[in-house]
C-alpha cells in the first residue's frame, strides 16, 4: 500500500509539473483570464469508500470559499457472553457514538489558469464509548459484579495546505485532483470507571490490564496527508 501511495503521488507531481510547463509555453500572451462558473459542487474519493462532499462559491473569479463533508462511522451497540472457567460468565454491553464525521472550512485560489493552492481548516468528530460488564458466579450463591467503563474522545482540528488542479469541461461538468499536506491535532481523552471495589477486593482486572496497554498514542498530533481525484458540476 505504501509502495502504491507513494508511486500515485510521484506521478501526480510529475504530471502537474509538466502540465504547468506545457501550459507556460504554449499561453499565448493575448490571451484572456479563465471565465469560471460561480458555484462548483463536487464529490472526491480516494484510497477509501467514504465519499466527500464539496460545495464552494466564488468570491471572484480566481478565489472560491466554501465547506466540505465526509461522513464517519455509524454508531454502534452490541452484547457478548464470555466465559470465566467453570464458575460462571460475562455479560457485555457494549455502545460507541457516531464518529469521525470530517467538517472543511475551504479556500482555493486559482494561480494559473486551472491550477489553484488551497487552506482548509478542519474538525474531526470525537465520540463517547461505553462498556458495561456483569460478572456473574456462583460458587455458594449467586452474585452479579457490574463494571462499567466510559471513554470519551474530544473533536480534533486539522489545517492543510495544498495544490490541485480543477477544469470545466462541457461547461458543467468538473474534473480534477488534489495533494494536502498538514496537522491534524490530539484528542483529550477521558476515561472514567463505575465499580464496587468491595465486590472486586480492589481494582478489577480490566484496570490492572489496561495499565500496561497505553491507547492514548493514537490520538496523538499527527502529520496528515490527502489525495483526492474528484468529479462534480459548475453552474
Amino acid at each position: 500500500m505504501k509502495k502504491t501511495l507513494k508511486t500515485i503521488i510521484l506521478l501526480t507531481l510529475f504530471l502537474i509539473i509538466s502540465s504547468l510547463n506545457i501550459y507556460a509555453q504554449s499561453k499565448p500572451e493575448s490571451e484572456e483570464p479563465i471565465k469560471r462558473k460561480k458555484i462548483h459542487l463536487y464529490f472526491g474519493t480516494f484510497l477509501s469508500t467514504k465519499v466527500t462532499t464539496n460545495f464552494l462559491y466564488a468570491i471572484t473569479n480566481n478565489l472560491y470559499l466554501g465547506v466540505s463533508f465526509r461522513p464517519g462511522e455509524k454508531a454502534d451497540s452490541n452484547e457478548f457472553f464470555g466465559l470465566i472457567g467453570s464458575r460462571g460468565f460475562e455479560i457485555y454491553d457494549y455502545k460507541k457514538s457516531n464518529f469521525n464525521n470530517f467538517f472543511n472550512l475551504k479556500s482555493q485560489y486559482f494561480f494559473l489558469g486551472n491550477f489553484y493552492t488551497s487552506l482548509d481548516l478542519g474538525i474531526l468528530t470525537g465520540f463517547e464509548e461505553n462498556i458495561t460488564k456483569y460478572s456473574i458466579t456462583q460458587v455458594n450463591n449467586l452474585e452479579i459484579l457490574p463494571f462499567t467503563k466510559t471513554m470519551f474522545v474530544s473533536d480534533r482540528y486539522s489545517m492543510l495546505l495544498g495544490i490541485g488542479y480543477r477544469k470545466e469541461i462541457f461547461e458543467h461538468i468538473l474534473l480534477g485532483s488534489e495533494i494536502q499536506y498538514g496537522i491534524l491535532s490530539g484528542a483529550k481523552v477521558n476515561k472514567h470507571y463505575s465499580f464496587n471495589p468491595t465486590a472486586y477486593n480492589g481494582l478489577p482486572n480490566d484496570i490492572i490490564s489496561e495499565q500496561f496497554y497505553d491507547d492514548s498514542n493514537d490520538y496523538k498530533t499527527r502529520r496528515l496527508m490527502k489525495i483526492s481525484i474528484y468529479a462534480g458540476i459548475a453552474f
